[in-house]
Formats: C-alpha cells, sequence, structure tokens
C-alpha cells in the first residue's frame, strides 16, 4: 500500500481462526497477473482473502483485471451493504459456473468468445486447435479445420480435380490439387484476416453476442460486475466514483492529506495505447481545476457509433450523458439569449460526432475492464482518439487509437500500490509455467529464499516444431515480461508474490478447458492464497503477531536505507556549493523566484502556476537544507547499513512514470 496518499502507520493484527470477516480497518492491496484463461485461478482465492483482509489497491490486466474489477465490485457491496457476502459467494462460484454447459456441446467459457459472422471461419479454426497436446497435432487440426472452415474451396479444387483425373492427366491433377487447394484457401485466409479480422477491430470476437440466449464476454462481465456490486443491469453502471466514495475508509488512524481524493477501493488496470507505443493506467489522472496552464495530455475521446459496437447500450449511454463534451453541449443550449448555443466540434475529419470520455469518477469499470483484456487477435481492440498538442490549433485534428490488451506493456504491476514502507501487505497472485519437481503453488517462507528464476524449458522439447514455437514465444514473452520478472523477484517483492503454475493444456490459450482442469486450477488459487494467509494473517500459537509481515516490513524499510544511501553521494555533491559547470541551488532559488517579464512583474518559475511566495521560499530553503543534513548523515561511515539485499543487483531509487 502507498504512503505517498495517506499518513498512519499500523501494527498488523490478527483475528481468529474462525473468523469469517475481518477488522475493518485490516486492509490489504492485490495484483494478478493476465493469462486470458488462467484468470480461473483468481476466484477462490480472492474470496479466501475476503475473510481475513478488506480490499483497498485492486490491480490487474487482462484476465487478472476482469478478477480485478470483479473484486472491487464485491468489495463495494460489502463495504455498502452492511457487509454481504454475495459478491465474493459469486466469484466462490465462478470456477463452477464457467465449467458448466451453456449450451448443448458447449461450455460456457468457451461460450464467452463469439466470433462476428465475418471472422467466424477463422474462429472456428482456430477451436480446433484448443486442447491438443503436441505441435503436430496442433499443426494438423490447423489443416483439417481450414479444409472444413474453407469448404468451398475445398470442394471446387476436388471437383476439378477429380475432372482432370477422368481424362487420365493423373499428373497435372495432382499438381492441380497441392498447388491450386493451398492457393485458394491461402487466398481466401489472407483476405479474412486483412480485411475483415482488422475491420472488426483487429480480432476474432468484438466481446459482443453474436448467439441467441448466450451472453458473450462484454455483456457477461458487465452483468457480473453489476451483480457482485449489489447492482441490478437497470441500475447506472458501476463507476469508478462509486468505488472511492464507497463506506469504511479511512480508518481512523489513518488521516487524508487536504487536496488529496479519498479513494475507499482504489481500482487500477492497464490498457496499451499502440498508437502512442506505452501503457496508461486507469481510471486516469483526473483533470486539472480551475485555469490551469498546466493541461494534462491524457484526453481521450470516442464516438458513440463506435462504441456501441463494443458495449452493452445501457454502458454507451452511461459514457455519452456523462462526456464533458457532451455536458457542455446541453449547458450551453440552457444558455440565455444572445449567448453562444452551438458549440465548436472536431471529429476524424472535422470534429462531428466526437465525445471526450467520461472524467474518472463517471468512467464506468466495466470499459477499463474491457480496454485490459483486449488480447492481440482474439478480442477486439477498442478504438478511442486524441489529439496531438504540439501541433497548432488550426492544423489539430484527431488520430485514432486502438487499445489493446495491458499485458503487452505490464502483464503484472505488482508495483502499483507500493508505498517506500508499507502499512498494509500489497500481495500478488502470479502465473508461470509448471516444472516437474516443483510445488503447484509457492510462497518462501524466508527472506534467504524465493529468488530463483522462472524457465521457460522449451529447448527440452522433443519435437523441433516445438523448440522453434516455444522459442518465438519465449522472446515474445521477454519482451513483455522482462520488467516484471525482474521487479518479482527483488527483495521487498518475492516474500508477498504468491506463485501459481500451470502445466500445458491449463489456463492461457486453452478456451475450451473441461470443468475438472478449471476447479483444480481454481484450488490451485486457493491453495496459494491460504499461503499467504499463513504467512501474513494467521496468528502463530505464539502470540497475535503475523511472522510474515514483520519480516516483510523490516525488508522494506531495509530497501529503503539501502537505496537512500546508495544515492546521497550524488546528492550531496549536487547539494554542496562545489558542484562545478551547475548553478548553487540556493542561487538558483533566487534566480527563479525573482524573475521578472519587461513590464517588471514577478514571473512563476518553471513548473509553478504562480509566482513564489515569500513563505514557500522559505520553505524551499528549509527542505534543501534538511535533505542536505540528511544525505551527509548516511554518508557517516559508523552510520553503515549492514543489510544485504539478494539477489544482486541491489535495487535502485530512480525517477520513472508511475507506470
Amino acid at each position: 500500500m502507498s504512503a505517498e496518499n495517506i499518513v498512519g502507520v499500523t501494527r498488523e493484527k490478527v483475528s481468529t481462526l474462525g473468523s469469517s470477516e475481518p477488522p475493518d480497518d485490516r486492509f490489504c492491496d492485490l495484483v494478478m497477473k493476465g493469462g486470458i484463461t488462467s484468470g480461473v485461478v483468481y476466484p477462490r482465492a480472492i474470496s479466501l482473502l475476503s475473510h481475513h483482509y478488506r480490499f483497498r489497491g485492486i490491480g490487474g490486466t487482462s484476465a487478472g483485471a476482469i478478477a480485478a474489477a470483479i473484486t472491487a465490485a464485491a468489495e463495494y457491496q460489502r463495504r455498502e451493504k452492511n457487509g454481504s457476502r454475495k459478491g465474493f459467494n459469486l466469484l466462490e462460484n465462478l470456477p463452477r459456473q464457467l465449467g458448466s454447459e451453456a449450451k448443448k456441446g458447449k461450455r460456457k467459457l468457451l461460450s464467452l468468445f463469439q466470433p462476428q459472422p465475418s471472422t467466424r471461419r477463422l474462429f472456428a479454426v482456430l477451436v480446433r486447435t484448443l486442447n491438443k497436446g503436441s505441435t503436430k497435432s496442433r499443426w494438423f487440426s490447423v489443416f483439417k479445420g481450414l479444409l472444413i472452415a474453407y469448404w468451398p474451396a475445398t470442394v471446387l479444387s476436388i471437383i476439378v480435380t477429380w475432372a482432370i483425373a477422368q481424362s487420365g492427366a493423373w499428373f497435372a491433377a495432382f499438381l492441380l490439387l497441392v498447388i491450386a487447394l493451398p492457393l485458394s484457401i491461402g487466398t481466401w485466409v489472407y483476405l479474412d484476416i486483412t480485411e475483415k479480422m482488422v475491420a472488426n477491430g483487429f480480432g476474432l470476437c468484438n466481446g459482443m453476442s453474436e448467439e441467441k440466449d448466450v451472453d458473450a464476454l462484454t455483456p457477461w462481465l458487465h452483468d457480473m460486475i453489476q451483480k457482485a456490486a449489489g447492482l441490478g443491469k437497470e441500475d447506472d453502471p458501476l463507476t469508478f466514483g462509486d468505488l472511492w466514495n464507497a463506506k469504511g475508509f479511512p480508518p481512523t488512524w489513518i488521516k487524508i492529506p487536504e487536496g488529496v481524493t479519498k479513494r475507499s477501493i482504489d481500482l487500477q488496470m492497464f490498457s496499451t495505447n499502440l498508437a502512442h507505443g506505452r501503457p496508461y493506467v486507469f481510471p486516469l489522472a483526473e483533470p486539472e481545476t480551475g485555469e490551469s496552464r498546466f493541461k494534462g495530455h491524457e484526453r481521450l475521446y470516442f464516438t458513440e457509433a463506435e462504441m456501441r459496437q463494443y458495449f452493452p447500450p445501457e454502458v454507451v449511454k452511461w459514457m455519452v450523458d456523462h462526456s464533458p463534451t457532451e455536458i457542455e453541449r446541453k449547458r450551453k443550449e440552457k444558455s440565455t439569449p444572445g449567448e453562444e448555443t452551438k458549440e465548436k466540434t472536431l471529429s476524424v475529419e472535422d470534429g462531428k460526432d466526437m465525445l471526450e470520455l467520461p472524467e474518472p469518477k463517471n468512467f464506468p469499470v466495466l470499459l477499463a475492464t474491457r480496454m485490459s483484456l483486449a488480447f492481440p487477435f482474439l478480442i477486439s481492440a477498442i478504438p478511442l482518439y486524441a489529439l496531438d498538442p504540439d501541433l497548432s490549433p488550426e492544423e489539430r485534428k484527431f488520430h485514432r487509437c486502438w487499445f489493446s490488451d495491458g499485458g503487452i506493456s505490464s502483464n503484472f504491476p505488482i508495483h502499483l500500490f507500493d508505498g517506500l514502507v508499507p502499512i498494509w501487505p500489497t500481495f500478488g497472485i502470479h502465473l508461470e509455467p509448471a516444472i516437474d519437481g516443483q510445488e503447484e503453488s509457492y510462497l518462501p517462507s524466508i527472506y534467504d529464499e524465493g529468488y530463483a528464476e522462472s524457465w521457460s524449458l522449451f529447448a527440452e522439447k522433443v519435437e523441433p516444431a516445438g523448440r522453434l514455437g516455444g522459442f518465438i514465444s519465449a522472446i515474445v514473452n521477454a519482451m513483455q515480461n522482462w520488467n516484471d520478472n525482474t521487479v518479482r523477484l527483488m527483495p521487498g517483492f518475492r516474500d508477498r508474490v504468491a506463485r501459481v503454475r500451470l502445466k500445458e493444456g491449463e489456463g492461457g490459450m486453452n478456451l475450451d478447458m473441461e470443468p475438472p482442469i478449471i476447479d483444480t486450477l481454481a484450488e490451485r488459487g486457493k491453495a496459494a492464497a491460504n499461503k499467504l494467509i499463513q504467512c501474513y494473517a494467521i496468528q502463530p500459537s505464539q502470540g497475535e503477531e503475523a511472522p510474515g509481515w514483520d519480516q516483510h516490513r523490516f525488508v522494506r524499510f531495509n530497501n529503503l536505507l539501502m537505496m537512500m544511501k546508495a544515492r546521497t553521494p550524488g546528492l550531496v555533491e549536487a547539494l554542496g556549493n562545489d558542484c562545478r559547470y551547475a548553478t548553487k541551488l540556493e542561487d538558483l532559488l533566487q534566480k527563479f523566484s525573482c524573475a521578472t517579464d519587461e513590464s517588471g512583474m514577478l514571473t512563476p518559475p518553471p513548473g509553478y502556476e504562480e509566482p513564489m511566495t515569500q513563505k514557500e521560499k522559505d520553505a524551499y530553503k528549509r527542505l534543501v537544507a534538511a535533505l542536505n543534513a540528511l544525505a551527509t548523515e548516511m554518508l557517516e561511515v559508523e552510520n553503515n547499513i549492514p543489510f544485504k539485499p539478494i539477489p544482486k543487483p541491489e535495487p535502485e531509487l530512480r525517477v520513472r512514470p508511475p507506470l
């Protein structure tokens, strides 16, 4: 839990073993990794944790975002409806629901992925490859699936081949079959991919229902979020503002600084803006109020017509009604005679029908979740728009931004809620490939354990094709997960991340898992959560304190001291008077705080709204002096800190975006 937005420290107490509900002021944060159908690991783990902690910060990516959204909704119902556990009971039963039969011959999990008519052939080929053990069997299934899905080309090629063969030209018939059939099917597949799949948002399924009486992913998810929150379809969609204003936070021992928005339940999730080539965290930063000259660039727009392709009508209506653009338009319509009554708009071409996304407090949870789980080529990306702020107002136009899976840029954002020293645990549930001889779920019990690497043993596969596929997959995984995999092993991280190991055929792209496999994965997640509880919350026989929690806080504080100490030499030099080719900080303060324009009026320093007051100048000087004193003190030889952070290299304090 971050200490930047709240103040106060408590010692973690534990309730009795038989307690079904945690104390009102015992919180935890939870971050979950993406992994498509691997998300079935999470529901029972969350339900078990909810008996010991109240959830404050909840984060996730892709499938982890689904679990995070439903968890936040369930916590909202518990806070708002006298401790109701209906939302968590819904989570507890979710694996059973996903393994049930949605319609004859199709399980619920697979039924959530419904292709559009234009992409149905490609999806049929994909489905035929599911639950195949070997690489050869998967390739054979692809070949068979193509012949069946593109049957007109198959039948026509066979008829023509047979006709030629009847004339005795067997060799010509053979050549026609081996050349014309792949060529005709290949051309058809190429057109389906480059035209129809691209037109469908670069995915086989846009998330909306195509089958009668069977909900697809997005309507199902909307229903789950609403039910978990204790709301109905006729109610307004759950928003981030609803979560922020839920009861039960802050507890009496936490003071929220003035000007900081209270976030009773702090849900955050990643999506990837492919146009900008970077992750976005939703909800976006709250906009500047008043006439600030520092306007944020994270202003995104949408069109109602496009959103109707991806979201239920009631959610789109909410987005339109709560768009700042629409609110301003209605305000101007009510303006007095003589005032301007028609606003100027811009759109893809000239601005027509373009609406700004609702402000964070009005942002639907479903919208952020769907933007996070757009797995490339399987689930369509979401189209939004942005203006280029570097262009002049006359040259600006809207550029389309496709938002795809959050896991592209950060698949396990364990750092989301971290402060320098935690005041309650931030747990993580990490998914990784299983290796023979390892536990199915793992959490290190002491500091010296748990920093071994995860392994992708593709090089040990028997089939060359399997090794090649594994090599390509490992390249993609390294690009996607290098940061998450490195951070996860650091001291103060690995001891709070429960690792769940998945075997071949479990999770991932296995969209049609059988009920026993789903149940096994859900129980494996529950076992991982139980390890966290045993380490952090269950009272040992000797007393009330949780040994893992005490050790974790001690390690995190020593980490902080080591990181600060490593940075102090440069800091002392920068704050001193001997930094060559640089103006002293005291002189910088004088230079920028007393700068004037041509008329002699004081001008604001860089990054300031207004010129500095004398009170601000005095505070600035005190802070510089205090920082210099702390850095100098940490440099003293006798203040050595013998803490050994493992593994090497040691963690560092760096300035970087909050992503």
